[in-house]
């Protein structure tokens, strides 16, 4: 059973634009409402990425999306945002997805889905002990980049974690 979802916020949550520049930011499709299904369904959300925790901040703020807000119905809201400048060593180390962790809650790794970009959010996600380890296409890199790294599977899009992350329950009879 999956508890949190570690997600690359540049390229996976947030859109990145053919300058390279996140200002202003722009939401990746379906990302604010799949946080607060993932949230709704008992799965805690964090974000993580190699910004620095101040530009993050002014990212989230411009979206409108907010941190730790415990409701779990509020669209835009997550657990935890882990920034690079708050670890020993940015991607491709597993500490991102340990802070996460830590800041959420959670004990077991076998209980996490890391989803990513790039192939270094891929080797992250893999370095941390991560059960499902995905590739979202809304980014960086193309299918056969993401298909070279280590990965379980990759997605169009961060909506379809739902169903990787919260399997429906079997019909019964």
């Amino acid at each position: 059973m999956i508890t949190l979802a570690v997600l690359g916020f540049a390229g996976t949550t947030i859109a990145r634009r053919s300058d390279g520049e996140l200002h202003p930011p722009v939401p990746v499709r379906g990302a604010a409402e799949t946080f607060a299904e993932l949230r709704r369904r008992g799965v805690k959300v964090a974000l993580i990425t190699d910004l620095p925790h101040e530009t993050a901040e002014e990212l989230l703020g411009e979206l409108g999306w907010t941190v730790g807000d415990d409701s779990g119905r509020r669209v835009g809201a997550v657990d935890a945002l882990v920034c690079a400048d708050e670890v020993a060593a940015g991607r491709p180390a597993p500490y991102l997805v340990h802070r996460a962790m830590e800041r959420t809650g959670i004990r077991d790794v076998r209980q996490v889905l890391v989803a990513g970009d790039t192939l270094a959010a891929l080797e992250t996600g893999r370095a941390s002990g991560a059960r499902f380890v995905i590739g979202v296409l809304t980014g960086a890199a193309r299918r056969e980049e993401l298909a070279a790294g280590p990965h379980d599977a990759i997605l169009a899009n961060v909506t379809e974690l739902i169903a990787l992350a919260v399997p429906a329950a079997p019909l019964r009879t």
